[in-house]
């Protein structure tokens, strides 16, 4: 019997020159659709109705804040107006469920505890609902942000090398010990962002994460949303259907073929 998951799929995706990806304008549609996803971490883009309008569709939207990975003519002066520029806008988009900052600890650029909580009470001035929600990595030392996870609703857990994969459940234990309480996705790269070059210059692989271990996280995440140690899976993403036809074409399958609608 097939479990009700799909209500827990993601896309993150949006208009982006780099990484091989498009500023075509239905390109998170594409993306969200050929993946099944009821839902949408729309990024890098701007906060216009042009964008938003055609993620009406979707179930939930969280919507990029900051300037990490945005495209340069929509970045921002002041992240915390952003926020509140965000929850004005949310009220004509009930679907807006909150935002996301990308790649949240920055070494070189701590964010302050009371940065977040304007940002979070400024999300909040017109919608007092919308969640903030953070990336972080499994290899990083995520207890930095301990005095930050009272202004913090949601955790997006990524897995930046594939080869880490195997030991899944182990680092799941250590995040729900980094993030007691909080609800927290886990993303999927189809994208093996975390081999280097072999001539071990550390630059982004380029090359598709394996069917084998795109399975394997799959198979993990079925059973941590079953058990409810995750709430969502965010499949990365929409410009990984032409930079990676096979791998995404399997990522697609599983998830119709295991997640009901």
């Amino acid at each position: 019997m097939k479990m009700q998951l799909a209500k827990h799929i993601w896309l993150w995706g949006g208009p982006t020159k780099q990484w091989g990806g498009t500023m075509e304008k239905d390109c998170v549609v594409r993306g969200a659709d050929y993946f099944g996803a009821r839902n949408v971490m729309y990024v890098y883009g701007p906060h216009t109705d042009e964008w938003l309008e055609p993620l009406k569709k979707y179930d939930r939207v969280f919507c990029h804040l900051g300037n990490n990975c945005r495209n340069p003519e929509d970045k921002r002066d002041d992240i915390v107006e952003e926020a509140r520029e965000l929850s004005r806008i949310a009220l004509r988009y009930p679907n807006i469920a909150g935002a996301i900052v990308d790649d949240f600890i920055q070494p070189k650029k701590p964010v302050s505890p009371e940065k977040i909580r304007e940002m979070h009470e400024a999300l909040n001035e017109h919608r007092k609902d919308l969640l903030l929600a953070g990336v972080f990595y499994t290899h990083m030392d995520n207890t930095v942000v301990r005095p930050l996870l009272p202004f913090l609703d949601v955790v997006t857990l990524w897995v930046w090398a594939s080869t880490d994969l195997p030991k899944l459940d182990d680092l799941m234990r250590q995040a729900k010990k980094d993030f007691p309480g909080k609800t927290m996705y886990m993303g999927v790269f189809i994208n093996d962002y975390g081999v280097t070059a072999d001539t071990g210059g550390g630059s982004q692989g380029t090359s598709a994460t394996s069917v084998e271990m795109l399975e394997l996280q799959l198979d993990r995440i079925r059973g941590y949303i079953a058990d409810d140690q995750l709430q969502g899976a965010i499949i990365l993403g929409d410009r990984e259907i032409k930079k990676h036809p096979e791998a995404s074409a399997f990522v697609r399958d599983y998830l119709r073929e295991h997640f009901a609608k």
